[in-house]
């Protein structure tokens, strides 16, 4: 029985410990320091400055970058979720805003919201979407794109999203005897 008792001790400080360590990468999230398309090998250094990463990695080696992986995986399949819906919400919206890098936030969910104003189901979606704000809205991350496209054109910012079919690996080496691409068979 004593030995229980320790046991179920120990299983809640553990759980404890690493539900802190989750609240630190939402919080780094919030910050805009991580995406649902970060990679561990990305941001690993600024995770392990956290304080709660230690105790989680005493219970394990690979159990920070495991939550660290289910987080943003379960986050970018909200993430991809949402956003083919805000793709289509933004197609009706884009007449009545001109998005720039000087668009706000507000201004641009203002415009969805009006553009699906007419579809009872869509708007609740919409708003649904706007007001969710774990992690990060989706709605927030979407306009972020936007604005990113807006800057540098729409080649720059769809390069590296998750989404897109490009490899997770690119720019790893080139080892011998490989083929790039466009480079010639002799």
């Amino acid at each position: 029985e004593r030995r229980q008792r320790i046991y179920e001790a120990r299983r809640k400080a553990e759980k404890a410990q690493r539900e802190e360590y989750r609240e630190a990468l939402r919080k780094l999230a919030v910050a805009g320091k991580i995406i649902p398309s970060t990679r561990w090998r990305n941001i690993e250094d600024v995770v392990c400055e956290e304080p709660s990463y230690g105790p989680v990695e005493e219970q394990g080696r690979e159990i920070p970058r495991e939550i660290f992986e289910d987080f943003v995986d379960d986050w970018n399949d909200d993430y991809k979720s949402d956003r083919s819906r805000l793709r289509d919400y933004w197609r009706k919206a884009k007449s009545k805003i001109k998005l720039s890098p000087e668009t706000k936030y507000g201004d641009f969910t203002e415009a969805l919201l009006d553009a699906v104003a007419e579809s009872s189901d869509s708007y609740s979606t919409a708003r649904r979407i706007v007001s969710r704000e774990e992690p990060v809205s989706s709605a927030k991350l979407y306009f972020d794109e936007l604005v990113l496209e807006a800057k540098e054109g729409p080649s720059r910012s769809r390069r590296g999203r998750k989404d897109d079919d490009s490899s997770e690996d690119e720019g790893e080496i080139i080892e011998d005897g490989e083929i790039e691409d466009g480079e010639e068979v002799d």
